[in-house]
């Protein structure tokens, strides 16, 4: 039978919310008054009421309709398995206060409890987001920090392919070999952390940047979206959402991005057990 890989259109550009606690509320309705037209979040960030709110306040102050905004999220990292996974997006969806939700990632492959059964978990977890891709729950289904092994047990099992694959990407850690995987098999590509926590934090970037007369958060993100990435930003300051955005005004030169290219490593900067956890499994 033949697969099908849904796609919807999506931003060049997103905001994200993770870690913004209290603030994100504000942030979010401050990200869709700069122009964000992705907001992504997750269970897991304790963001998507706020999201939701935002939402409702977009539409009313600002007259965006919710047709305009990209709404993604993803399944709790503690969560796996068909029936736990339709409970889990429900809650979601009650607390976005929306009737669908765009993009729907697994948060992670391989959760906690779950090392020696996550080949069978996930494909019933999979199952259930077909499930709600049937019923126009879901525009389209994703996954977030997934190796090619972790791939091919969907792949191999699904009958709707994952639309978009979740990174960290930046200049320090491009998962090349990764990307190109998930591109042969029709997935964009979405960088988190696209900004690298300040690995361009020296002067000799600094100095790069301010010859096309940006930051270095701008040059990153630019680097992203020439290796054709949608970077997913972050930030509780309206001046900072608007730097972001001011990123399609500039090319760097190939012999620039040969720089930020050397920059490669093929270790994660995050030193969390769950990121860990996937290269064991």
């Amino acid at each position: 039978m033949m697969k099908e890989t849904p796609k919807i259109a999506l931003p060049s550009i997103g905001f994200g919310t993770a870690d913004l606690g209290d603030a994100a509320e504000i942030a979010a309705f401050a990200a869709l008054e700069q122009g964000y037209r992705l907001i992504d979040t997750a269970r897991v960030y304790d963001s998507e009421f706020a999201v939701g709110q935002a939402l409702k306040k977009a539409q009313k102050v600002l007259n965006i309709q919710r047709s305009q905004v990209v709404i993604q999220t993803k399944l709790s990292p503690i969560v796996s398995g068909y029936d736990e996974t339709l409970e889990d997006f429900d809650k979601s969806l009650e607390a976005l206060q929306t009737e669908y939700v765009d993009v729907y990632f697994i948060h992670w492959p391989v959760i906690r409890g779950n090392e020696d059964t996550y080949h069978r978990k996930n494909i019933e977890t999979w199952k259930a987001f077909e499930k709600l891709y049937y019923e126009k729950k879901i525009r389209m289904l994703g996954v977030c920090n997934f190796l090619e092994r972790h791939l091919i047990d969907i792949f191999e099992q699904c009958e709707i392919m994952p639309g978009v694959h979740q990174l960290e990407l930046h200049p320090g850690y491009q998962q090349r070999g990764l990307v190109e995987f998930s591109r042969k098999h029709h997935m964009l590509v979405e960088a988190w952390s696209p900004m690298g926590r300040g690995i361009l934090n020296q002067s000799k970037f600094i100095s790069m940047a301010e010859k096309y007369e940006k930051n270095i958060g701008q040059l990153a993100l630019r680097w992203s979206v020439e290796k054709g990435f949608i970077p997913l930003t972050r930030s509780k300051s309206s001046r900072h959402m608007m730097a972001n955005k001011q990123i399609f005004d500039f090319c760097i030169s190939k012999k620039d991005i040969a720089v930020l290219d050397a920059l490669n490593s093929n270790l994660g900067f995050m030193d969390i057990w769950s990121y860990k956890r996937q290269q064991m499994y």
